[in-house]
């Protein structure tokens, strides 16, 4: 039989769906005739067919390679899907750019290149090569996503929002739709998204996906005042009412239930406001779906008499970071005779993770791959923790979700994000007795426990780079603020008091910093733009905005400026532990909630000397200090000589981690003996 019969016999096998009898078929054949173009590409999609991919990729190769014959589309094409299975997304995208090029009448080509399109400059060439064979991008939800990112990578926000706009009426019935749209319209255009979304989406979302509770559920980083604020929260607390009502009705199983939830609510907490009751209700509806997976991840033992306390600690964070510097004391010198120590790192690794394996008794390292709520909860169950401690709930959803079982008889948290969880399961939350107002035990769904000075042991920061204001590409002879927090933080009030503050201070300039998103430095722009031009003030001319830098080139920054302005209602943590660091004085209007309190406490724990000096009442008085310490040098540098000689009181304080470890002794052993036998 010729190799053109055995490839027909092979193709009608694959199409009966036995690529054992097509492979069969086409190796049959002697092997000088079956190297053919043809039936190399046969016998690579029965390959792939079997899911043997390894094969398949040698036996494309030898197609491709065929030195007598032009290769065909078929075998391109074949090639390219073969990639893709193989996640070589280069090689992938190679293959369909030849494919559309000379055949862009194929749509199956285009919708292959954009799944291709795996990075900025690939969904560039795939936009460009689409718009000049007039594509319909948004003919394709996958496409279209890809395209509008294509748009958004390449600064055309409006033209991304219009495509999104498009693709939502194409496929008003799919929640992706819905979720494409209501993404770009946030992130692009943040100041007037409520309106947007108020007049393209339905009232009642399409709530029973993950696209559709990321609608229902989604926040922006930036708001044109108060009211919008307001508004907001409102619609997501609906939000919150609908997802818990139709995810409980979704034919959905328990783990599919669970992975709807995408998104923590991180944005919530920058809004300055109380959010428990917001909060309570989110961790009403994570419980609702994890609480049916538990059975799966239940220990295999019960607690016993034993001689060291088992406490674990689980975390994103294990790495080189803030929650890291923050807390990375805890989990290195607890562990003793009486106390032992587990850590369960999710994530990145790095030095930093493997100095705390040198002391934790067990880490337990899950990369991005493994770490699935099965994985972790399941690994922390059979430890059999007398206690389990999550160091920042409401940063990751994987933590947040872990955090909704109930894993271990006593679960706490740590303020490594500063707001109560809303989490029925978490018993405990850890706070700084100096960063706490009076009754803020009305804040915490929790039992709220105080740990000393910042309830922290942050180690001190390294010097700065010595480097001088033209190296850090700032200018010389003009007084500085600078305010190094990310553009969320910078809510309305606050963004007009230093608008207020530069209107009464013509000679000085503001320092920001670029956010890691795409695009965040222009629409921070933007924002600044319209609220400083309400006052009178041109944010451009005004505004010296830096890229992020090293550690050392960052704390450089902050020693060349003259003045820190904190955030009002969620202020600077570790960045104003590096400030002090290098002398520079930052004023701040404590908050009504702990977040808002950080830069306060460090303040207070200085001298009472510096408290009075940079601590304001209000707003008003906020404008007052500023513009003051703005004109006043000699003030300025007599605040830097007083907080150089006291900030070694914020850093290497191990009283949190003593006061901690007292606790555990005295209670973890008490809720141990009340745990309920593990369920078989």
């Amino acid at each position: 039989m010729s190799v053109e019969a055995l490839v027909q016999q092979a193709l009608l096998a694959l199409r009966a769906g036995d690529a054992a009898r097509a492979i069969s078929a086409i190796e049959s054949a002697p092997a000088v005739q079956r190297n053919t173009q043809a039936a190399q590409r046969t016998l690579a999609a029965a390959h792939a067919h079997s899911g043997n991919l390894p094969d398949a990729e040698r036996a494309i190769v030898r197609a491709i390679n065929h030195p007598t014959h032009q290769i065909e589309p078929a075998t391109r094409a074949l090639a390219g899907r073969i990639a893709l299975d193989l996640a070589q997304p280069e090689a992938a995208f190679a293959q369909f750019e030849q494919l559309v090029r000379v055949a862009p009448q194929q749509a199956a080509f285009w919708r292959y290149l954009w799944q291709a399109a795996h990075d900025a400059p690939t969904r560039k060439r795939a936009l460009e090569l689409s718009r000049a064979h007039q594509i319909a991008l948004d003919a394709e939800l996958s496409t279209a996503w890809k395209a509008s990112q294509a748009l958004v990578d390449s600064g055309q926000r409006g033209a991304a929002i219009s495509l999104a706009e498009k693709t939502l009426k194409a496929h008003s019935h799919d929640a992706s739709a819905h979720w494409l749209y209501a993404k770009r319209v946030v992130e692009l255009a943040p100041l007037t998204a409520l309106d947007a979304l108020t007049s393209a989406l339905p009232s009642e979302p399409l709530i029973g996906s993950a696209d559709g509770v990321d609608v229902a559920l989604c926040l922006p980083s930036v708001y044109a005042d108060n009211d919008a604020i307001t508004q907001w929260r409102e619609r997501y607390a609906r939000g919150l009412h609908t997802a818990a009502r139709n995810l409980s009705a979704a034919t959905l199983s328990a783990s599919e239930r669970v992975e709807c939830i995408r998104h923590t609510a991180f944005g919530l907490a920058y809004h300055g406001r109380n959010d428990l009751e917001l909060q309570t209700q989110r961790g009403d509806l994570i419980r609702s779906l994890t609480q049916p997976l538990e059975l799966d991840a239940q220990p295999q033992g019960v607690i016993g008499d034993r001689a060291r306390i088992r406490v674990g600690f689980v975390s994103k964070h294990v790495r080189d970071c803030t929650v890291g510097h923050y807390f990375k004391r805890f989990m290195t010198d607890l562990s003793d005779a009486q106390i032992e120590v587990f850590v369960y790192a999710c994530g990145t690794r790095d030095a930093f993770t493997d100095d705390i394996t040198k002391c934790a008794d067990q880490l337990r390292f899950f990369d991005d791959e493994a770490s699935t709520l099965a994985s972790v909860s399941t690994a922390i169950a059979q430890d059999t923790l007398d206690v389990l401690i999550y160091p920042e709930i409401g940063m990751e959803p994987l933590i947040e979700k872990l955090a909704a079982m109930r894993l271990a008889p006593l679960q706490c948290a740590l303020w490594g994000h500063p707001v109560t969880t809303g989490l029925p399961t978490i018993d405990v939350f850890f706070s700084g007795a100096g960063l706490e107002p009076k009754g803020a035990e009305a804040h915490y769904r929790e039992r709220l426990q105080l740990l000393p000075g910042l309830g922290t042991c942050y180690p001190a920061p390294p010097p700065p780079s010595a480097l001088t204001r033209a190296q850090l590409g700032l200018p010389e002879g003009v007084p500085l603020a600078v305010c190094a927090q990310s553009p969320f933080k910078w809510n309305p009030e606050f963004t007009r008091a230093v608008a207020l503050c530069l209107s009464a201070s013509p000679a000085a300039q503001l320092v920001v910093f670029d956010g890691p998103a795409t695009g965040s430095g222009e629409l921070f722009d933007e924002y600044l733009e319209f609220h400083f031009s309400q006052v009178g003030v041109d944010a451009n001319e005004r505004v010296i905005r830096l890229p992020q830098r090293s550690r050392a080139d960052f704390l450089a920054v902050l020693a060349a400026c003259d003045l820190g302005l904190d955030t009002f209602g969620f202020s600077g943590g570790n960045t104003s532990l590096d400030a002090f660091s290098v002398g520079l004085p930052v004023v701040t209007l404590p908050g009504e909630f702990m977040r808002g309190r950080q830069t306060f406490a460090m303040l207070a724990l200085m001298s009472s000397t510096i408290e009075a000096s940079l601590v304001a009442r209000d707003a008003d008085d906020y404008a007052r200090i500023t513009t003051t310490l703005l004109a006043d040098a000699e003030k300025r540098e007599a605040l830097r000589r007083d907080i150089r000689a006291s900030n070694h009181y914020l850093f290497d304080d191990a009283s949190a981690v003593v006061a901690l470890r007292e606790w555990l002794m005295r209670e973890a052993r008490q809720a141990a003996g009340r745990a309920e036998p593990a369920r078989r």
